[in-house]
């Protein structure tokens, strides 16, 4: 029996594939349908970020960084069945942007904590000045 090559995601977990992965397209052979959706959980953006394929004899001949799982299909073999994931690039430029909207948002609610906080204490500092109690 030859032996296969293997697909490594970001998270450490390794996949044997089909001999002759490319770029866009790895192919995985699956037992049964049930085992399907574990495998497409796998192929996460953020596991698909670096991912490296490793040949036969486990040297790692590719390190591919930034990809999606564009689509997948799964086709019945004779004992198994075969999964095809087709990746492609992630649009860098709208990551960054993606990251920069949240880093504004999270900045916004900061602010809204920190105008809430100093409107609280000059309420008790007014409170204090006028001779009340806090």
């Amino acid at each position: 029996m030859e032996g296969k090559e293997k697909i490594v995601l970001k998270d450490g977990t390794v996949l044997e594939i089909e001999n002759g992965a490319s770029e866009n397209l790895v192919q995985i052979p699956i037992q049964s349908l049930d085992d399907f959706k574990g495998l497409f959980q796998k192929f996460t953006e953020d596991n698909l970020e670096k991912y490296s394929i490793q040949n036969a004899a486990g040297l790692t001949c590719a390190t591919l960084e930034n990809k999606y799982l564009q689509e997948a299909g799964v086709k019945q073999r004779e004992n198994d069945y075969i999964v095809s994931l087709r990746l492609a690039d992630v649009d860098m430029v709208e990551k960054r942007l993606a990251a920069i909207e949240a880093e504004q948002e999270a900045t916004k609610t900061g602010q809204a904590i920190q105008d809430g906080a100093i409107a609280d204490l000059g309420e008790i500092v007014g409170g204090m000045m006028e001779g009340g109690e806090v």
